[in-house]
């Protein structure tokens, strides 16, 4: 079987290559049921080096992280200050 070049590899981070991409979906798709979730963690860790494994990880808690900061006092002040902003003009 001819492997398939993934040209759009070359023109992005490397925290969103296909490689990493694929494995936070792998890890992704069981992401209710923790026993399964470790699983697949060990054994995506088991192929990525140190950093690519690092990117999946920081990748899986964006929705955690994206929670904390749609609360954050400073979300809240940023927005006030864009509606005084579209009042003045």
């Amino acid at each position: 079987m001819n492997e398939i070049k993934r040209t759009v590899d070359d023109h992005l981070p490397k925290w969103l290559s296909s490689k990493i991409l694929s494995a936070v979906d792998y890890i992704w798709r069981v992401k209710g049921d923790d026993e399964r979730t470790e699983r697949r963690v060990s054994a995506v860790a088991q192929v990525l080096d140190g950093e690519q494994m690092c990117w999946v990880m920081m990748l899986l808690t964006l929705p955690k992280l994206n929670k904390i900061l749609m609360r954050s006092d400073e979300l809240k002040d940023f927005t006030e200050m864009k509606k005084a902003e579209r009042t003045i003009n």
